[in-house]
């Protein structure tokens, strides 16, 4: 969720003044209580504040949790998802100073006490780090991946591009005879006519980023055997391979390099294929940058989810022990 951005800021304005004047005043409160003997004293989880701070966080945790059930059963519409994501972030901010006041940061005394503070912490840190990035990398993909797709498509789309590279590559290098019995069906359902070239590439129109459509006319061109020979060496490898890092076009300066050098062992009637093919190779980079970007975006979950069930146990358990000495 966007918080600072798309206008975003007026809509959690209230919330952060909110969640600043709740810890303002626990932590007066608390002060208050640490001071009311004349002399000051930690005031632990059993005294009025500390009680009382802990039963609201608690119950804050156990709202948070809720969320994943709101997710999961999204048919039963229990208010807004946009406002349950406001309070999950501004509340869950909240905890963390009323449960340490709640500790009297004493939390290490108690093993069982000490175990929970430090799931609650990693639950809190991996939160704002999620965070963070949810500000940060969605306007990075926007910006540096025109060529982005849906991210689960990507392995689709490279073989829809891998299959017809491949196709114009043996038609220009005159070994068209090889797709005999291998015929792309075209909109209409019918063989594509294999004497164009089409081959989705960026570009980029004032602030208009999008995806256009390259047409060229392809014919055999003789003495191109080193592109043939440079596709199956280079780019075949790359476009197939799962992890693109250490692949000879996997840096863009050097695949420039590569293509500019092939450039000058073929015939000038090829060199739209070669700079279509420079295109699908950038936008293999942009698709493997997107993957590392989205795995980024994601990866926090597999941290605050797990830790996050694992604390909530824990604290139940505590509240149990908590009340059964109280």
């Amino acid at each position: 969720m966007l918080i600072f951005r798309g206008g975003n800021w007026p809509e959690h304005r209230s919330w952060c003044a909110a969640t600043v004047l709740a810890t303002v005043a626990a932590t007066a409160w608390y002060v208050a209580e640490g001071l009311r003997s004349g002399q000051w004293t930690w005031p632990s989880g059993s005294s009025a504040p500390g009680f009382a701070f802990g039963v609201v966080g608690g119950l804050i945790i156990v709202f948070e949790m809720l969320l994943w059930v709101r997710k999961k059963y999204r048919v039963v519409r229990i208010g807004r998802a946009m406002h349950w994501m406001k309070a999950h972030i501004w509340l869950g901010l909240l905890t963390l100073p009323l449960m340490v006041l709640h500790s009297g940061f004493r939390w290490w005394d108690v093993p069982l006490s000490g175990a929970l503070m430090m799931l609650f912490l990693v639950v809190i840190a991996s939160g704002i780090w999620g965070l963070v990035l949810q500000q940060i990398l969605p306007t990075v993909m926007l910006e540096e991946l025109p060529a982005e797709t849906i991210r689960s498509q990507i392995d689709y789309i490279l073989g829809q591009y891998l299959a017809e590279a491949r196709r114009i590559v043996r038609i220009t290098c005159g070994k068209e005879g090889d797709l005999i019995g291998s015929a792309v069906d075209g909109p209409a359902g019918g063989r594509e006519d294999q004497s164009f070239l089409v081959i989705g590439a960026v570009r980029t129109t004032g602030r208009v980023q999008g995806k256009v459509l390259q047409t060229a006319q392809v014919t055999p061109v003789p003495n191109s055997e080193p592109l043939l020979t440079f596709f199956d060496k280079h780019i075949v490898p790359f476009l197939e391979a799962k992890q693109i890092s250490g692949r000879s076009l996997a840096s863009a300066k050097r695949a420039d390099a590569l293509f500019r050098d092939l450039k000058t062992s073929l015939d000038p009637r090829t060199h739209p294929v070669v700079d279509s093919l420079a295109d699908l190779c950038d936008q293999r980079r942009q698709f493997a940058r997107q993957a590392r970007l989205h795995g980024w975006l994601h990866g926090w979950l597999l941290v605050h989810l797990p830790v996050s069930v694992a604390m909530f146990v824990l604290m139940i358990i505590h509240v149990f022990y908590a009340l059964r000495y109280f």
